[in-house]
């Protein structure tokens, strides 16, 4: 199975998407930020990375441009769910246009998360 990082500030999501990907026999591990999320990448070799694309440090479109940079073999999925000041539609299109895999919108589905993750790690690992 596949080595996925999930990175969000908010730890209750960080929490279930962990559960899932466990229950699914990967091996998962947490960042709360992008800052975070790139000192585990140097250290170990991740298939997938799941990211918000709104956090703070390091946010999830630097983040990609990043992953991009120094990871280019790693699939990525960028979620949100917007912001006040922001539009989540645009913000997807934008981690999209960043090269992000694929982009999902929060409130979180979790049958259409686990379609994406099978797709890329089938044609990725």
């Amino acid at each position: 199975m596949a080595h996925i990082l999930v990175i969000d500030d908010e730890e209750d999501i960080r929490i279930i998407l962990e559960r899932f990907f466990k229950k699914e026999g990967h091996t998962v591990d947490t960042a709360g930020d992008g800052k975070a999320a790139m000192r585990m990448l140097k250290l170990n070799h991740f298939d997938l990375v799941t990211t918000d694309v709104m956090m703070p440090e390091m946010d999830g479109l630097e983040l990609i441009t990043a992953i991009r940079r120094e990871f280019s073999d790693i699939r990525i999925i960028a979620m949100t769910g917007g912001a006040a000041y922001v539009d989540r539609d645009l913000m997807l299109t934008t981690a999209k246009a960043m090269r992000a895999d694929k982009v999902i919108a929060k409130p979180l589905d979790i049958k259409v998360l686990k379609v994406a993750v099978d797709e890329l790690l089938a044609n990725g690992t």
